[in-house]
Protein backbone atom coordinates (compact mmCIF):
# COMPACT_ATOMS: atom_id res chain seq x y z
CA UNK A 1 0.00 0.00 0.00
CA UNK A 2 1.73 3.18 -0.89
CA UNK A 3 1.58 6.71 0.96
CA UNK A 4 -0.94 8.02 -1.13
CA UNK A 5 -3.15 4.78 -0.93
CA UNK A 6 -2.93 4.98 2.37
CA UNK A 7 -4.12 8.57 3.14
CA UNK A 8 -8.12 7.78 3.70
CA UNK A 9 -7.28 5.42 6.53
CA UNK A 10 -4.83 7.43 8.20
CA UNK A 11 -7.28 9.99 8.36
CA UNK A 12 -9.93 7.46 9.68
CA UNK A 13 -7.59 7.04 12.72
CA UNK A 14 -7.55 10.72 13.12
CA UNK A 15 -11.05 10.53 13.89
CA UNK A 16 -11.35 6.65 15.65
CA UNK A 17 -11.28 8.14 19.31
CA UNK A 18 -14.53 10.54 17.61
CA UNK A 19 -16.10 7.01 16.39
CA UNK A 20 -15.65 5.08 19.09
CA UNK A 21 -16.91 7.55 21.39
CA UNK A 22 -20.18 8.18 19.51
CA UNK A 23 -20.84 4.38 19.31
CA UNK A 24 -20.39 4.30 23.60
CA UNK A 25 -22.81 6.57 23.74
CA UNK A 26 -25.06 4.96 21.13
CA UNK A 27 -24.60 1.63 22.82
CA UNK A 28 -25.58 3.22 26.56
CA UNK A 29 -28.45 4.46 25.67
CA UNK A 30 -30.42 2.49 23.18
CA UNK A 31 -34.02 3.23 21.87
CA UNK A 32 -36.12 0.59 19.98
CA UNK A 33 -37.85 0.39 16.57
CA UNK A 34 -40.06 4.31 16.39
CA UNK A 35 -38.76 5.78 19.54
CA UNK A 36 -35.11 6.46 18.50
CA UNK A 37 -35.75 9.98 20.15
CA UNK A 38 -32.52 10.92 21.62
CA UNK A 39 -30.36 9.14 19.02
CA UNK A 40 -32.07 11.14 16.64
CA UNK A 41 -31.12 14.43 18.83
CA UNK A 42 -27.73 12.97 19.12
CA UNK A 43 -27.41 12.36 14.99
CA UNK A 44 -28.61 16.21 14.52
CA UNK A 45 -26.52 17.20 17.06
CA UNK A 46 -23.39 15.95 15.58
CA UNK A 47 -24.27 17.05 11.96
CA UNK A 48 -24.71 20.67 12.99
CA UNK A 49 -21.22 20.42 14.27
CA UNK A 50 -19.90 19.68 10.70
CA UNK A 51 -22.07 22.37 9.85
CA UNK A 52 -24.19 20.44 7.69
CA UNK A 53 -28.19 20.72 6.75
CA UNK A 54 -30.50 18.16 7.99
CA UNK A 55 -33.85 16.71 7.06
CA UNK A 56 -36.13 14.76 9.59
CA UNK A 57 -38.02 12.35 7.34
CA UNK A 58 -40.97 11.32 10.03
CA UNK A 59 -41.11 7.86 10.38
CA UNK A 60 -37.96 7.46 8.19
CA UNK A 61 -34.97 8.84 9.84
CA UNK A 62 -32.28 11.73 9.24
CA UNK A 63 -31.38 12.77 5.70
CA UNK A 64 -28.43 15.15 5.12
CA UNK A 65 -26.42 16.29 1.82
CA UNK A 66 -22.93 16.90 1.55
CA UNK A 67 -22.38 18.76 -1.89
CA UNK A 68 -19.45 18.73 -3.77
CA UNK A 69 -17.90 21.76 -5.29
CA UNK A 70 -18.56 20.01 -8.53
CA UNK A 71 -21.72 18.38 -10.34
CA UNK A 72 -21.09 14.93 -10.93
CA UNK A 73 -23.27 11.83 -9.48
CA UNK A 74 -25.12 11.26 -6.39
CA UNK A 75 -24.56 8.30 -3.56
CA UNK A 76 -26.46 7.08 -0.73
CA UNK A 77 -24.38 6.44 2.39
CA UNK A 78 -26.96 4.33 5.22
CA UNK A 79 -26.82 3.32 8.19
CA UNK A 80 -29.72 2.12 10.50
CA UNK A 81 -29.97 3.77 13.74
CA UNK A 82 -32.51 1.11 16.23
CA UNK A 83 -31.69 -1.29 18.77
CA UNK A 84 -33.42 -4.12 19.72
CA UNK A 85 -36.01 -4.65 22.68
CA UNK A 86 -34.36 -7.09 25.16
CA UNK A 87 -31.77 -7.21 27.69
CA UNK A 88 -28.05 -7.01 27.33
CA UNK A 89 -25.63 -9.39 29.23
CA UNK A 90 -23.00 -7.78 31.30
CA UNK A 91 -20.08 -10.24 29.64
CA UNK A 92 -19.29 -10.90 26.31
CA UNK A 93 -18.04 -14.47 25.42
CA UNK A 94 -14.95 -13.91 27.39
CA UNK A 95 -15.04 -11.16 29.66
CA UNK A 96 -16.67 -8.47 31.32
CA UNK A 97 -18.28 -5.88 29.05
CA UNK A 98 -16.65 -2.24 28.78
CA UNK A 99 -19.72 -0.87 28.13
CA UNK A 100 -23.41 -2.28 28.79
CA UNK A 101 -26.64 -0.34 28.25
CA UNK A 102 -28.30 1.09 30.87
CA UNK A 103 -31.54 -0.24 30.31
CA UNK A 104 -33.48 -3.72 30.61
CA UNK A 105 -35.55 -3.29 28.12
CA UNK A 106 -33.68 -1.67 25.08
CA UNK A 107 -30.27 -3.23 23.76
CA UNK A 108 -27.93 -2.70 20.87
CA UNK A 109 -27.22 -6.00 19.87
CA UNK A 110 -26.84 -5.89 16.05
CA UNK A 111 -24.34 -3.36 15.34
CA UNK A 112 -26.61 0.03 14.69
CA UNK A 113 -24.37 2.01 17.23
CA UNK A 114 -21.43 1.04 15.24
CA UNK A 115 -23.35 1.84 11.74
CA UNK A 116 -24.24 4.82 13.01
CA UNK A 117 -21.12 5.85 14.42
CA UNK A 118 -19.06 4.83 11.36
CA UNK A 119 -21.01 7.11 8.96
CA UNK A 120 -20.90 9.99 11.27
CA UNK A 121 -16.99 9.29 11.32
CA UNK A 122 -17.07 8.95 7.50
CA UNK A 123 -19.06 12.02 7.14
CA UNK A 124 -16.51 14.03 9.04
CA UNK A 125 -13.76 13.23 5.98
CA UNK A 126 -16.03 13.70 3.70
CA UNK A 127 -17.22 17.33 4.91
CA UNK A 128 -13.28 18.18 5.48
CA UNK A 129 -12.54 17.78 1.78
CA UNK A 130 -16.15 18.14 0.19
CA UNK A 131 -15.08 21.23 -1.75
CA UNK A 132 -12.82 18.30 -4.32
CA UNK A 133 -15.57 15.94 -4.22
CA UNK A 134 -17.61 15.82 -8.06
CA UNK A 135 -20.87 15.07 -7.02
CA UNK A 136 -22.85 14.80 -3.57
CA UNK A 137 -23.57 12.01 -0.64
CA UNK A 138 -26.43 11.52 0.79
CA UNK A 139 -26.29 10.39 4.57
CA UNK A 140 -29.22 8.43 5.47
CA UNK A 141 -29.36 7.07 8.73
CA UNK A 142 -32.61 4.72 8.63
CA UNK A 143 -34.95 4.34 11.69
CA UNK A 144 -36.70 1.12 12.32
CA UNK A 145 -34.78 -1.13 10.44
CA UNK A 146 -35.54 -4.13 12.55
CA UNK A 147 -39.26 -3.83 11.77
CA UNK A 148 -38.64 -2.06 8.80
CA UNK A 149 -41.02 0.68 10.00
CA UNK A 150 -38.48 3.43 8.49
CA UNK A 151 -37.49 2.21 4.91
CA UNK A 152 -40.85 3.40 2.86
CA UNK A 153 -40.14 6.72 4.70
CA UNK A 154 -36.50 7.41 4.11
CA UNK A 155 -36.21 5.68 0.49
CA UNK A 156 -39.10 7.27 -0.62
CA UNK A 157 -37.74 11.09 0.12
CA UNK A 158 -34.44 9.34 -1.10
CA UNK A 159 -35.78 9.41 -4.80
CA UNK A 160 -37.37 12.33 -4.78
CA UNK A 161 -34.13 14.03 -4.44
CA UNK A 162 -32.42 11.83 -6.76
CA UNK A 163 -29.92 9.53 -6.66
CA UNK A 164 -27.09 7.10 -8.41
CA UNK A 165 -26.43 4.55 -6.51
CA UNK A 166 -26.41 2.80 -2.58
CA UNK A 167 -23.54 1.70 -0.04
CA UNK A 168 -24.39 0.04 3.61
CA UNK A 169 -21.79 -1.48 5.97
CA UNK A 170 -23.11 -3.79 8.19
CA UNK A 171 -20.61 -5.35 11.33
CA UNK A 172 -20.56 -8.89 11.17
CA UNK A 173 -20.65 -11.92 14.19
CA UNK A 174 -18.58 -14.59 12.33
CA UNK A 175 -16.20 -12.86 10.09
CA UNK A 176 -12.83 -12.34 11.99
CA UNK A 177 -12.34 -8.94 13.31
CA UNK A 178 -11.35 -6.37 10.49
CA UNK A 179 -12.08 -8.57 7.77
CA UNK A 180 -14.47 -7.00 5.03
CA UNK A 181 -17.04 -8.62 2.51
CA UNK A 182 -17.97 -6.82 -0.48
CA UNK A 183 -18.52 -9.90 -2.95
CA UNK A 184 -20.95 -9.60 -5.58
CA UNK A 185 -24.42 -11.08 -5.99
CA UNK A 186 -26.88 -12.43 -3.27
CA UNK A 187 -25.78 -11.24 0.01
CA UNK A 188 -28.62 -11.56 2.77
CA UNK A 189 -32.00 -13.32 2.20
CA UNK A 190 -34.97 -12.35 0.65
CA UNK A 191 -37.89 -13.44 3.58
CA UNK A 192 -41.77 -14.33 3.85
CA UNK A 193 -43.65 -14.52 6.73
CA UNK A 194 -46.94 -16.79 7.32
CA UNK A 195 -49.65 -16.79 10.70
CA UNK A 196 -52.25 -19.52 9.95
CA UNK A 197 -54.92 -20.65 12.08
CA UNK A 198 -56.12 -24.34 12.07
CA UNK A 199 -59.68 -24.86 12.79
CA UNK A 200 -60.69 -28.39 13.86
CA UNK A 201 -63.49 -30.00 16.29
CA UNK A 202 -62.30 -29.56 19.89
CA UNK A 203 -63.73 -32.37 22.28
CA UNK A 204 -62.80 -34.31 25.24
CA UNK A 205 -59.33 -36.19 25.95
CA UNK A 206 -60.63 -39.11 26.71
CA UNK A 207 -62.44 -39.59 23.06
CA UNK A 208 -60.30 -38.33 20.57
CA UNK A 209 -61.87 -40.32 17.57
CA UNK A 210 -64.59 -38.35 18.12
CA UNK A 211 -62.46 -34.84 17.72
CA UNK A 212 -60.63 -33.67 14.61
CA UNK A 213 -57.53 -32.10 16.31
CA UNK A 214 -56.08 -29.21 14.52
CA UNK A 215 -52.39 -30.39 16.19
CA UNK A 216 -52.93 -33.38 13.85
CA UNK A 217 -52.74 -31.44 10.86
CA UNK A 218 -49.85 -29.12 12.51
CA UNK A 219 -47.33 -32.13 13.33
CA UNK A 220 -48.16 -33.81 9.38
CA UNK A 221 -47.42 -30.23 7.97
CA UNK A 222 -44.34 -29.74 9.94
CA UNK A 223 -42.76 -32.72 9.01
CA UNK A 224 -44.10 -32.50 5.30
CA UNK A 225 -41.97 -29.13 5.22
CA UNK A 226 -39.04 -30.45 6.58
CA UNK A 227 -39.30 -33.23 3.93
CA UNK A 228 -40.13 -30.51 1.29
CA UNK A 229 -36.44 -29.56 0.86
CA UNK A 230 -35.35 -32.91 -0.09
CA UNK A 231 -37.97 -33.64 -2.35
CA UNK A 232 -39.55 -30.71 -4.17
CA UNK A 233 -36.97 -27.77 -4.05
CA UNK A 234 -33.62 -27.41 -5.79
CA UNK A 235 -31.20 -28.39 -3.70
CA UNK A 236 -28.10 -25.91 -5.08
CA UNK A 237 -30.40 -22.96 -4.15
CA UNK A 238 -30.41 -22.06 -0.34
CA UNK A 239 -33.63 -21.54 1.61
CA UNK A 240 -34.77 -21.93 5.30
CA UNK A 241 -37.69 -22.28 7.15
CA UNK A 242 -38.62 -21.59 11.26
CA UNK A 243 -41.66 -22.00 12.92
CA UNK A 244 -40.94 -19.33 15.56
CA UNK A 245 -44.66 -19.71 17.36
CA UNK A 246 -47.48 -22.09 18.10
CA UNK A 247 -50.30 -21.65 19.91
CA UNK A 248 -53.77 -23.97 20.69
CA UNK A 249 -54.76 -25.17 23.51
CA UNK A 250 -55.48 -24.50 27.74
CA UNK A 251 -55.90 -27.60 29.30
CA UNK A 252 -54.57 -31.33 29.73
CA UNK A 253 -57.83 -32.81 28.92
CA UNK A 254 -59.19 -30.70 26.12
CA UNK A 255 -58.98 -31.01 22.61
CA UNK A 256 -58.60 -27.81 21.29
CA UNK A 257 -61.03 -26.48 18.79
CA UNK A 258 -57.96 -24.37 16.77
CA UNK A 259 -54.40 -23.84 16.50
CA UNK A 260 -52.32 -20.81 15.29
CA UNK A 261 -48.92 -21.14 14.17
CA UNK A 262 -46.13 -18.93 12.26
CA UNK A 263 -42.45 -18.62 11.29
CA UNK A 264 -40.79 -17.03 8.05
CA UNK A 265 -39.27 -18.75 5.26
CA UNK A 266 -35.56 -17.34 3.89
CA UNK A 267 -34.32 -17.80 0.53
CA UNK A 268 -31.19 -16.13 -1.67
CA UNK A 269 -33.23 -16.62 -4.99
CA UNK A 270 -36.69 -15.61 -5.67
CA UNK A 271 -37.75 -18.56 -7.71
CA UNK A 272 -36.99 -20.90 -5.04
CA UNK A 273 -39.18 -18.55 -2.53
CA UNK A 274 -41.95 -19.25 -5.33
CA UNK A 275 -41.40 -22.62 -4.91
CA UNK A 276 -41.52 -23.06 -1.64
CA UNK A 277 -44.29 -20.81 -1.26
CA UNK A 278 -46.38 -22.90 -3.64
CA UNK A 279 -45.07 -25.98 -1.59
CA UNK A 280 -46.86 -24.50 1.55
CA UNK A 281 -50.15 -23.84 0.42
CA UNK A 282 -50.65 -26.86 -1.58
CA UNK A 283 -49.35 -28.96 1.43
CA UNK A 284 -51.48 -27.38 4.34
CA UNK A 285 -54.34 -27.56 2.13
CA UNK A 286 -54.20 -31.19 1.24
CA UNK A 287 -53.19 -31.58 5.16
CA UNK A 288 -56.37 -29.82 6.60
CA UNK A 289 -58.65 -31.77 4.08
CA UNK A 290 -56.78 -35.40 5.16
CA UNK A 291 -57.65 -34.31 9.22
CA UNK A 292 -61.38 -32.60 8.30
CA UNK A 293 -59.69 -29.35 9.47
CA UNK A 294 -60.04 -26.18 7.54
CA UNK A 295 -57.45 -23.27 8.18
CA UNK A 296 -57.20 -19.32 7.34
CA UNK A 297 -54.68 -17.31 6.60
CA UNK A 298 -53.88 -14.67 9.07
CA UNK A 299 -51.16 -13.56 7.23
CA UNK A 300 -50.55 -15.07 3.66
CA UNK A 301 -46.74 -16.29 2.31
CA UNK A 302 -46.12 -13.96 -0.16
CA UNK A 303 -42.51 -14.51 -1.86
CA UNK A 304 -41.37 -11.30 -3.20
CA UNK A 305 -38.02 -10.80 -4.53
CA UNK A 306 -36.39 -8.74 -1.85
CA UNK A 307 -32.94 -10.43 -1.35
CA UNK A 308 -30.00 -8.06 -0.83
CA UNK A 309 -27.92 -8.28 -3.75
CA UNK A 310 -24.35 -6.62 -4.41
CA UNK A 311 -24.35 -5.37 -8.04
CA UNK A 312 -21.47 -6.54 -10.35
CA UNK A 313 -20.31 -3.36 -11.57
CA UNK A 314 -20.52 -1.63 -7.68
CA UNK A 315 -18.91 -4.76 -6.29
CA UNK A 316 -15.70 -4.22 -8.44
CA UNK A 317 -15.43 -1.06 -7.15
CA UNK A 318 -16.04 -1.78 -4.27
CA UNK A 319 -13.28 -4.33 -3.93
CA UNK A 320 -10.23 -2.06 -5.57
CA UNK A 321 -12.05 0.48 -2.83
CA UNK A 322 -11.11 -1.66 -0.19
CA UNK A 323 -7.53 -2.67 -1.62
CA UNK A 324 -7.08 0.76 -1.93
CA UNK A 325 -7.54 2.11 1.52
CA UNK A 326 -6.99 -1.22 3.26
CA UNK A 327 -4.97 -3.37 1.46
CA UNK A 328 -5.87 -6.46 -0.46
CA UNK A 329 -5.42 -8.78 2.73
CA UNK A 330 -8.77 -7.41 4.66
CA UNK A 331 -11.05 -8.79 1.71
CA UNK A 332 -13.03 -11.93 2.52
CA UNK A 333 -15.25 -13.93 0.70
CA UNK A 334 -18.58 -14.61 2.81
CA UNK A 335 -21.22 -16.80 2.15
CA UNK A 336 -24.54 -15.27 2.04
CA UNK A 337 -26.30 -14.63 5.25
CA UNK A 338 -29.51 -15.86 5.50
CA UNK A 339 -31.34 -12.72 7.74
CA UNK A 340 -33.15 -10.55 5.96
CA UNK A 341 -32.49 -6.68 5.89
CA UNK A 342 -34.38 -3.78 4.12
CA UNK A 343 -31.59 -2.37 2.09
CA UNK A 344 -32.96 -4.47 -0.55
CA UNK A 345 -35.27 -2.09 -1.09
CA UNK A 346 -32.48 0.26 -1.43
CA UNK A 347 -30.85 -2.29 -4.45
CA UNK A 348 -34.30 -2.40 -6.36
CA UNK A 349 -34.37 1.15 -6.85
CA UNK A 350 -30.35 2.27 -6.69
CA UNK A 351 -27.23 0.32 -7.77
CA UNK A 352 -25.58 -0.57 -4.99
CA UNK A 353 -23.23 -2.72 -2.21
CA UNK A 354 -23.85 -3.79 0.83
CA UNK A 355 -20.33 -4.58 2.60
CA UNK A 356 -19.59 -7.35 5.82
CA UNK A 357 -17.23 -5.71 8.16
CA UNK A 358 -16.07 -8.80 10.69
CA UNK A 359 -15.93 -8.22 14.88
CA UNK A 360 -14.65 -11.60 15.78
CA UNK A 361 -12.08 -11.75 18.09
CA UNK A 362 -11.44 -14.73 20.41
CA UNK A 363 -8.85 -12.72 21.98
CA UNK A 364 -11.29 -10.09 23.05
CA UNK A 365 -14.31 -12.37 23.68
CA UNK A 366 -16.55 -10.99 20.53
CA UNK A 367 -18.24 -12.83 17.76
CA UNK A 368 -21.52 -13.84 20.10
CA UNK A 369 -24.01 -14.21 16.87
CA UNK A 370 -26.25 -11.17 16.19
CA UNK A 371 -29.37 -10.31 18.69
CA UNK A 372 -28.01 -12.50 21.16
CA UNK A 373 -27.13 -11.07 24.76
CA UNK A 374 -23.57 -11.52 24.72
CA UNK A 375 -22.68 -9.54 21.44
CA UNK A 376 -19.92 -7.31 21.46
CA UNK A 377 -18.50 -5.09 18.80
CA UNK A 378 -14.84 -5.14 18.41
CA UNK A 379 -14.43 -1.53 17.98
CA UNK A 380 -11.10 -1.58 16.65
CA UNK A 381 -12.69 -2.41 13.26
CA UNK A 382 -14.46 0.91 13.18
CA UNK A 383 -11.92 2.72 11.63
CA UNK A 384 -11.24 0.36 8.92
CA UNK A 385 -15.34 0.64 8.26
CA UNK A 386 -14.86 4.45 8.11
CA UNK A 387 -11.97 4.06 6.11
CA UNK A 388 -13.70 1.43 3.72
CA UNK A 389 -16.84 3.93 3.54
CA UNK A 390 -14.86 6.55 2.00
CA UNK A 391 -12.89 5.47 -0.13
CA UNK A 392 -15.82 3.69 -1.97
CA UNK A 393 -17.48 7.17 -1.81
CA UNK A 394 -14.57 9.08 -3.64
CA UNK A 395 -14.02 5.67 -6.06
CA UNK A 396 -17.60 6.00 -7.27
CA UNK A 397 -18.01 9.44 -8.21
CA UNK A 398 -15.09 9.52 -9.98
CA UNK A 399 -15.93 6.50 -11.42
CA UNK A 400 -16.62 6.62 -15.69
CA UNK A 401 -17.73 3.08 -15.86
CA UNK A 402 -21.23 1.99 -16.81
CA UNK A 403 -23.26 0.32 -14.46
CA UNK A 404 -25.70 -2.33 -15.77
CA UNK A 405 -28.62 -1.80 -13.42
CA UNK A 406 -32.47 -2.06 -13.77
CA UNK A 407 -34.39 -0.21 -11.51
CA UNK A 408 -37.35 -1.78 -10.22
CA UNK A 409 -41.12 -0.38 -12.04
CA UNK A 410 -43.34 -1.04 -9.23
CA UNK A 411 -43.96 2.00 -6.68
CA UNK A 412 -41.86 1.62 -3.21
CA UNK A 413 -45.45 1.78 -1.75
CA UNK A 414 -47.01 -0.98 -3.64
CA UNK A 415 -43.64 -2.95 -3.26
CA UNK A 416 -43.94 -2.37 0.99
CA UNK A 417 -47.28 -3.49 0.94
CA UNK A 418 -46.56 -6.54 -0.63
CA UNK A 419 -43.70 -7.65 1.88
CA UNK A 420 -45.75 -6.63 4.73
CA UNK A 421 -43.96 -3.50 5.41
CA UNK A 422 -46.17 -0.60 7.53
CA UNK A 423 -46.31 2.45 4.73
CA UNK A 424 -47.50 5.30 7.18
CA UNK A 425 -49.45 8.31 5.77
CA UNK A 426 -47.84 11.47 4.48
CA UNK A 427 -50.84 13.71 5.63
CA UNK A 428 -48.85 17.28 7.18
CA UNK A 429 -45.42 16.15 5.86
CA UNK A 430 -43.65 19.66 4.64
CA UNK A 431 -40.27 19.42 3.61
CA UNK A 432 -39.83 23.25 3.12
CA UNK A 433 -40.14 22.95 7.35
CA UNK A 434 -38.41 20.11 8.32
CA UNK A 435 -35.29 20.66 6.27
CA UNK A 436 -32.35 22.24 8.75
CA UNK A 437 -30.39 24.93 6.63
CA UNK A 438 -27.01 25.38 8.25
Amino acid sequence: MSTEESVILKQAEEFEEYVVGIQEDLHMHPEVSGEETRTITKIISELEGMDLGYEVVPNGGIISIIEGGSHGKTLVLRADIDALPMKEDDTNLKTEKKIVSKYDDAAHMCGHDGHTAMLLGAAKILVRQKESLKGRIILAFEQGEEDGRGIVGILRRILEIGADGVWGIHLKADMPSGSISVDPGPRMAGAFMFDVKIIGNGGHGARPDLASTPLDVFTDFYNNLKSMRMNSLDPFKAITFSIGSVNGGSNHNVIPDSLNFKGTFRYLHHDQGKRGELEFRERLDKIAALHHCSYEYIREPNAIDLSVYNNEDCAEIARKAVERSLGKEVLYNYPAWMASEPFAFYQKYLPGIFAFIGIENAEKGTGAGHHHPKFEIDTDVLKLGVAATVQYALDFLTSDEDIAFEPESKALESLAKEAGIRVFPREGEDHGDSWQER
